[in-house]
């Protein structure tokens, strides 16, 4: 049997043999991959840091699109467009609500979807604008890849590309990347289009001047030109929002897409675009015999379904700034920048420190895959199902490998997986030491009248009303005068006869960056909340403690920071579906606040709001009670949070609501506190403060119930 280096030298020499040697592949074998490890002919298991250029970004093998595609292949593979099919429509369908656009001309791979565009953009530029025949002129970038095509390499910057493939397809004029006033200057009667990339890859993951795609957009409005985006690698998630162009709030007239579509199984791209272009093909116009076959299109809408199922385009955003944070933390000379959003970053070495190849070649040694481009640049692009933790063991590979390949200057430091988010910590810790803002409003009317969870009983309450209602009293004066101790700015809501529940003011809203998304609640009882609520958050406004005040569309409920929890260390928020807030409030909730969203479902009955089963510490810690969450819930936090910082809040914990608790820097308040969680919290270094709130949890509330943050910042952070 061969070894190692014998085996990789003997398929080595097979493709030497018998394949054109257009590719320089990394020296391993792979034999099998599996979400995101891949293993060799030999066995040996690897971290795919790269997704195959973004094809693979569900992980490999997923079982849902395997499943997808044998079903499919079972059924129906390519019977051609010659036909209709019962795939492809609903695929169409679901691109054009995720783009916002309004029809799509399926195609395979990425370079012919970028043809198709192109033949759309030339089309719509003789039959709309005007242009004289063969004038149409489309504007792209310097550094582009759009394909490898003779028309498209025709377009590049790059001599490689273009060398001795001539004559090539004239149109198109080519102009810095970011430079919006050379755009500008370049746009004339006869152009057609603009072609780019919102974040070029194979030039190295650079990511434009802000505000350029918004400047783009706005000088195509001005000027009759179409904005054509290609996102085959920025797209489905990539970056941390569905498409890159999300990300300066713009429309494009077209998107082209790829790779990930097709689920890391199929080829799959498509051509998705405004009615007034995609209308101007007609039958013969344009094809492919494999475009839009059912077994694509089966794999690809399943390809979708995942990426939503499963929060991948949330996962991106929340690694990806975990995944920038640490590279920038190796602090070694040989890197001159890291750039890039969401799980696709390049980290670009000085040459005369650290060669970019020799790099990836030690990382495949140690068990990290990825690739080099343009010589200089070290791209990372792992699968968006990766999690936390096998993120972190790569990136500590990762420092390691950089560290000793510059051997001409002084090593950069590892920083370890559990401090790579002490930057946002430290952000917490002091905000914190300036004080909360919080909103608390008195128990005057507070009582148990009507059962809305399993905590609630009025019968019960009714036999020792007075005792109760004044232990209510004394509790929330406790509970204010902990929070004043602690520097606490306190906002009063004024209480109201017969809204016994407007006492629990994590209820009654959400604020973040002086935002307020106003609750609108499921239950009948508590609906009368909702006027107070607005008269109450309208009076902060015009005494300028917020600045906007933004209400969710009927029908769809939403109870607040309840279900609503911002997580400083992970620049994100948390909400909670499946009780009492609906899971499409987090569409709205992601348009007004901008930051990434994870939901989770609550599955028991008891832990009626995510605020009873779930708190994030100071630190970057999460309280939780595991079984008030799916598997997947539980799979979703592990893979964002880590492990090593979840906290399991034990039955006995979790039955007196000791996840709804308040931290106040490293003081952390609750309404009860058994002494093992005490012990495992003050190792971690907090200190605990007990309040007597146990007439609250005859509602089932507690501390952070009665607690309304106005303090919470994503832009400061």
């Amino acid at each position: 049997m061969l070894g190692r280096q014998e085996r990789i030298m003997h398929v080595g020499e097979l493709e030497r043999r018998y394949g054109a040697q257009n590719y320089l592949p990394i020296p391993v074998v792979l034999s099998r991959g599996e979400g995101v490890w891949l293993w060799d002919d030999q066995g040996r298991k690897y971290l795919d840091m790269m997704s195959a250029y973004s094809a693979v970004s569900p992980g490999h093998s997923h079982p849902r699109l395997v499943a997808a595609l044998v079903e499919q292949a079972h059924r129906l593979a390519v019977p051609s467009r010659a036909f209709m099919n019962d795939k492809l429509g609903p695929l169409m369908e679901r691109l054009v609500s995720l783009t916002g656009l309004d029809k799509v001309l399926p195609m395979n791979t990425g370079a012919e979807a970028v043809e198709t565009a192109i033949k759309a953009a030339r089309r719509w530029a003789y039959q709309v604008k005007g242009v004289a025949q063969n004038q149409a002129e489309i504007l792209v970038a310097s550094g582009n890849f759009h394909g490898r095509t003779t028309t498209i390499v025709g377009f590049s910057s790059e001599d490689a590309y273009r060398q001795d493939f001539g004559p090539f397809t004239p149109g198109f004029r080519i102009l810095p990347f970011g430079d919006l006033a050379a755009f500008e200057a370049a746009v004339g009667p006869n152009t057609a289009a603009i072609l780019i990339e919102p974040i070029q890859g194979e030039a190295g993951i650079r990511v434009p001047p802000a505000g350029f795609l918004k400047g783009l957009r706005q000088l195509c409005d001005r000027k009759n030109v179409l904005l054509i985006l290609d996102e085959v690698q920025s797209g489905l998630g990539r970056t941390g929002k569905w498409f890159a162009y999300q990300h300066e709030d713009v429309l494009p007239d077209g998107v082209i897409l790829g790779k990930a579509l097709g689920g890391g199984l199929l080829p799959v791209s498509a051509f998705v675009g405004k009615a007034e272009i995609m209308d101007l093909f007609n039958p013969g116009s344009h094809g492919s015999t494999f475009g839009g076959n059912p077994l694509a299109s089966a794999v690809a809408l399943e390809a979708l379904n995942v990426i939503e199922d499963e929060q991948l385009v949330t996962r991106s955003a929340v690694l990806g700034q975990h995944l920038k944070q640490r590279l920038l933390a190796i602090g070694s000379p040989a890197i001159r920048d890291v750039r890039g959003l969401g799980l696709w970053v390049g980290v670009e070495l000085d040459p005369a420190l650290a060669d970019a190849r020799r790099v990836c070649e030690r990382l495949a040694q140690r068990g990290v895959l990825t690739k080099e481009t343009h010589e200089t640049v070290v791209r990372f692009a792992p699968p968006l199902t990766i999690t936390r933790q096998e993120l972190d063991w790569g990136l500590d590979v990762v420092a390691e490998t950089i560290n000793e390949a510059t051997p001409k200057a002084v090593a950069g430091r590892i920083v370890p997986a559990g401090h790579a988010h002490g930057a946002a910590a430290q952000r917490a810790t002091t905000a914190a030491s300036n004080g909360p803002h919080l909103v608390m409003c008195p128990p005057e009317h507070y009582e148990v009248s009507y059962k809305i969870n399993p905590w609630m009983d009025p019968a019960a309450w009714a036999v020792s009303a007075e005792t109760l209602a004044h232990d209510a009293r004394v509790g929330w004066q406790k509970l204010y005068d902990t929070y004043r101790a602690l520097g606490a700015n306190i906002e009063i809501m004024p209480a109201q006869p017969g809204l016994p529940d407007l006492v629990f003011t994590a209820n009654c809203a959400v604020v973040l960056d002086r935002k307020v998304l106003l609750a609108r609640y499921k239950c009948a009882e508590r609906q009368g909340e909702e006027a107070h609520g607005r008269r109450f958050f309208e009076g902060l406004k015009q005494s300028g403690v917020v600045d906007e005040i933004h209400e969710l569309p009927a029908g769809v409920f939403f109870e607040g920071a309840g279900d609503c929890y911002w997580d400083p260390h992970r620049r994100m928020l948390w909400t909670g579906w499946g009780q009492r807030s609906s899971l499409e409030a987090r569409t709205a909730i992601e348009r007004i606040y901008g930051v990434p969203t994870a939901s989770l479902k609550l599955v028991d009955p008891r832990f009626y709001h995510l605020d009873t089963a779930f708190c994030v510490l100071s630190g970057g810690e999460v309280l939780y009670v595991p079984g008030a969450f799916t598997e997947e819930g539980r799979q979703l936090m592990r893979a964002l949070i880590g492990p090593e910082r979840l906290i399991a809040v034990e039955d006995a914990d979790a039955e007196t609501l000791a996840a709804n608790s308040v931290a106040v820097g490293r003081d952390l308040v609750f309404g009860s506190c058994g002494a093992a969680l005490e012990t495992q919290l003050n190792a971690r270094g907090y200190t605990v403060h007990r309040v007597p709130l146990g007439s609250f949890g005859r509602s089932g509330g507690s501390a952070y119930c009665l607690t309304l943050r106005l303090d919470n910042y994503a832009l400061a952070s």
